[in-house]
């Protein structure tokens, strides 16, 4: 009796998928304002850029775009939620004018975003863990092609103005 009440406790409060563009916003819109980002590259110089997120909707469509100032990695981006795939897309724009696409699943307060890429290649991934409305800590790890393992190349800290 014990195991099924559990069972039936955790199915009650297991998250449920958005089923629209709004909805899947509203579990990250404390993004929206401005961020100061401070990165930690491995290896190299550390940096600060500023990021301004602001919702951008389109008819019944909803997602968060983010203009960067002093990035040294990337300049612009939209983070949209598809709800056939159930998941969340990124998709940024590098400095030097390159789109990269990541696409992943929130899980509690974890974002992680793996990049859309040919199997043979190398690929990124973007992590987000948000600690409070405030304050939340990013990371970016690579994949070398036709390896599993995952190696970080930066850190990142977030912190609102």
């Amino acid at each position: 009796m014990k195991i099924a009440l559990i069972g039936l406790l955790l199915f009650a409060f297991q998250e449920k998928d958005p089923t629209t563009t709004k909805e899947a916003m509203k579990r990250i819109q404390f993004l929206v304002g401005e961020w100061k980002a401070t990165w930690s590259p491995e290896g190299k110089d550390a940096w600060e850029e500023t990021q301004a997120w602001e919702y951008k909707i389109e008819k019944e469509e909803y997602a968060l775009q983010v203009a960067v100032k002093e990035g040294k990695r990337f300049k612009e981006g939209l983070l949209g939620y598809d709800v056939k795939k159930k998941s969340f897309r990124l998709e940024m724009t590098t400095v030097d004018g390159k789109k990269e696409t990541y696409e992943g699943k929130l899980a509690g307060k974890e974002l992680v975003l793996d990049q859309v890429v040919d199997e043979k290649a190398a690929q990124e991934r973007i992590g987000f863990s948000f600690l409070r409305d405030n304050r939340f800590l990013g990371d970016t790890q690579r994949r070398e092609a036709g390896t599993k393992a995952w190696a970080s190349t930066a850190a990142i800290q977030y912190t609102k103005q």
